[in-house]
């Protein structure tokens, strides 16, 4: 049966960018590949096996989910414009990746020049909460900084 989750793939127009982008966020590249395999068309879908993969890793832990980015090739990546996807609608809208420390994340990527959608917001509850952040990557992949927070003696605004 199913074990855990293995990757997470995300599509690039321009994977050295995406490469340079997630190491900024700490990721490790275990992987960079070219590939010319046309068994990969029916295998994933797509209508090219001419691609350029990357693997990257949060930590030192082989069993931790890795990022699968891939720029295609003949034709190229396709283009899904200049906006990342609205976080209200259904699928996929982001993934989450986990700190410590939301603010010196934010403060650090932002002085380093990477694009945040949201500035760090604390959700409280009783049972405790999130500090949270919203960066968009190259691709306009939504990527989600959470550092947990404790629970909170205080109940939250329009809690019952």
């Amino acid at each position: 049966m199913i074990s855990r989750l293995f990757h997470v793939a995300i599509n690039s127009q321009n994977l050295d960018r995406s490469i340079e982008f997630y190491q900024k966020l700490g990721f490790t590249l275990l992987a960079d590949r070219l590939v010319n395999n046309d068994l990969v068309k029916a295998a994933f879908l797509v209508p090219t096996g001419d691609f350029r993969f990357a693997h990257l890793r949060l930590g030192d832990n082989d069993q931790a989910t890795v990022l699968d980015i891939v720029e295609w090739f003949h034709p190229a990546t396709a283009d899904s414009g200049n906006s990342p996807v609205s976080q209200h609608q259904r699928g996929l809208t982001r993934f989450s990746v986990l700190t410590d420390d939301t603010q010196q994340v934010y403060d650090e990527l932002s002085a380093a020049g990477v694009e945040f959608l949201t500035t760090p917001e604390s959700v409280l509850t009783p049972e405790g909460g999130w500090k949270v952040c919203l960066i968009k990557d190259p691709d306009n992949v939504v990527v989600q900084v959470t550092q947990l927070l404790p629970p909170s003696e205080q109940k939250p605004e329009g809690a019952l």
